[in-house]
């Protein structure tokens, strides 16, 4: 096989110059071979493209010119060769040198020219006006989350601190909840990207993102029991509700990790196992180019942390409620007064 007419891309045809091709379409077809017919009788017809001697079963020829010595091949995926695929274009890059021939399934392929040393067939992982595509929706959508979450209350919660004034603090869902969307977000786009699927979703991904959503609507659910604030504090304008005060990186950390009594044991732990499951998952989306498929006993780990969370905000909620209690006491309790006498 001399000469490569094509990108080496998914969803491309390429067309393959080979030497000779019509005298072994003859030797191995016989004289039948010679004539349009079925697969069967046309040996030509049946041969699959080879990258770094792997074949992309079920990619047969498009086309077939054996006076030209000509095949022409549409690289696509199917389910017999989805595995081959996610080998050779992970990990991921842009592009990388591989040997590429043409033969018949389960035999060796033909010799080649096209090899990793002349580095004359070139596989596109990702094209990069696509990915240049990608990468500026999700600046878009990060940008336009991360003025939002500086500048108002997107992120946070309102709460009540000790001296019954009201205040905003940074939501342990609502973060958790934020950060699985742009995770999954992104690797969908670049397992698209690479593999042209966009069917990557799997049950235990919907999992992970439905005990997330459920973690912040379980936390909503145990505030709106909670104490009401409207009653024992001023009314809060619209700036108060909707801006949210300055803050650091040191005060994001202090207020994921700690509630109205310090730092607690069950925001560190769901923290801690968020950030396990992100970095695991980001490596097997870099390494196999599809979504991790997490196992009952960790959507159970993840699941138990969320809902020891969830548990923990109750005795929370209760002692806001006996402080606003005691403070309507306070505020009710008329001031005596003492005569002097004359």
């Amino acid at each position: 096989m001399s000469a490569l007419i094509g990108e080496l891309e998914i969803d491309r045809i390429i067309e393959v110059q080979v030497d000779h091709l019509a005298d072994w379409n003859l030797a191995i077809g016989g004289p039948a071979s010679t004539r349009a017919g079925p697969a069967s009788v046309h040996p030509a017809w049946q041969l699959v493209p080879y990258l770094d001697g792997r074949a992309l079963s079920g990619v047969t020829p498009l086309a077939v010119d054996l006076g030209q010595g000509r095949l022409q091949f549409h690289l696509r995926i199917t389910q017999q060769n989805r595995d081959t695929w996610t080998h050779l274009l992970s990990p991921l890059t842009f592009q990388r040198a591989v040997r590429f021939s043409v033969g018949l399934e389960q035999v060796d392929p033909f010799a080649t020219d096209l090899t990793l040393t002349s580095r004359r067939a070139l596989l596109t992982v990702i094209n990069w006006r696509w990915l240049l595509a990608a990468v500026l929706i999700v600046a878009v959508f990060s940008m336009a989350f991360c003025a939002l979450a500086m500048h108002t209350t997107l992120l946070m919660e309102r709460c009540k601190l000790l001296d019954e004034t009201l205040s905003h603090r940074f939501s342990l869902a609502k973060v958790q909840l934020a950060l699985w969307f742009f995770v999954i977000f992104g690797a969908f786009l670049v397992i698209w990207l690479a593999t042209g699927n966009f069917d990557t979703l799997n049950s235990s991904i919907l999992s992970t993102l439905s005990i997330s959503a459920g973690t912040a609507l379980g936390d909503t659910f145990v505030k709106a029991a909670g104490p009401s604030t409207a009653t024992s504090a001023p009314q809060a304008t619209q700036t108060d509700i909707f801006l949210a005060p300055r803050w650091t990186a040191r005060r994001f950390m202090r207020e994921l990790v700690s509630d109205d009594e310090g730092c607690s044991i069950a925001r560190f732990q769901m923290l801690a196992w968020t950030v396990a499951l992100v970095i695991v998952f980001l490596a097997d989306v870099f390494d196999d180019l599809q979504m991790p498929v997490f196992g009952p006993e960790l959507l159970y780990l993840l699941g138990l942390s969320t809902g020891t969370y969830v548990a923990h905000r109750l005795p929370e909620m209760q002692r806001d409620r006996q402080r606003s209690g005691a403070a309507a006491t306070a505020l009710s309790k008329p001031v005596s007064s003492t005569r002097t006498p004359p």
